[in-house]
């Protein structure tokens, strides 16, 4: 195995060596990586080579440059199961982490029939929202519901509430059924400036349509997401 890594790029071994450093706790989260200096000694590198496999690293999250301060490790991806009925938020209190829901636009009276439609609503209201994992920007979400069947879910929401915790709440509903379409691509200028990713960073999208017990359609949300921040698993 040993063999097999020496002939690996110089710059992949000093990345494969940061991230088991990482993953064994000599890095932890939210601290900052030595500075240069002691990092290329440490390997015995140059700085060239050091900054590419740190680079690696930034592209794929795991590590953050901070002007003027160094490069701070970023916390790991948060694992996500397909099946789960949960929110964002209660998926976040599970592991530990606050969740945060910051509303960056809403539309009472959206132009959408198509989505009208799917959700079988006699009216529509939109709120465009930034999931926040421990403040750090995780997920751009646009959701959509029936503010006539909803009327008492829209002031948790608008203050930045889960939506999922205020229709048990107010609405005395509890989801039984997700079905959710996942892509791959590429976020927009605007997505990446929110998210504050790079153009080369791949993101989720996805759809989720969420029913009641009967399979009456009750929200309907669609997801930008870094999949740098994100696994997701699927149990059967």
């Amino acid at each position: 195995m040993e063999d097999q890594a020496n002939l690996l790029p110089l710059y992949e071994q000093v990345r494969r060596s940061i991230l088991s450093g990482i993953d064994a706790g000599q890095y932890a989260e939210g601290s900052f990586l030595p500075t240069e200096p002691e990092l290329m000694a440490q390997y015995g590198v140059s700085r060239i080579t050091l900054r590419r496999a740190i680079g690696e690293l930034c592209a794929d999250g795991r590590l953050q440059r901070q002007q003027g301060r160094g490069t701070v490790v970023m916390p790991g991806k948060v694992r996500q199961t397909l099946v789960s009925l949960s929110g964002f938020s209660e998926t976040m209190d599970g592991l530990g982490r606050k969740a945060g829901h910051r509303i960056l636009s809403r539309d009472d009276d959206p132009d959408a029939p198509a989505i009208r439609a799917r959700l079988r609503a006699g009216a529509l209201i939109r709120f465009d929202r930034l999931l926040e994992d421990d403040g750090r920007p995780m997920t751009l979400e646009t959701l959509w519901f029936d503010p006539q069947r909803f009327a008492d879910v829209i002031a948790p929401v608008a203050r930045g509430g889960s939506f999922f915790a205020a229709l048990r709440d107010k609405a005395g509903i509890e989801p039984a059924h997700a079905e959710r379409q996942i892509d791959v691509g590429f976020a927009s200028a605007g997505e990446r400036d929110i998210l504050a990713i790079t153009a080369a960073q791949p993101v989720y999208r996805i759809e989720k349509i969420v029913t009641d017990a009967e399979g009456r359609p009750l929200a309907l949300s669609q997801l930008v997401t870094p999949s740098h921040l994100v696994t997701y698993t699927i149990k059967t």
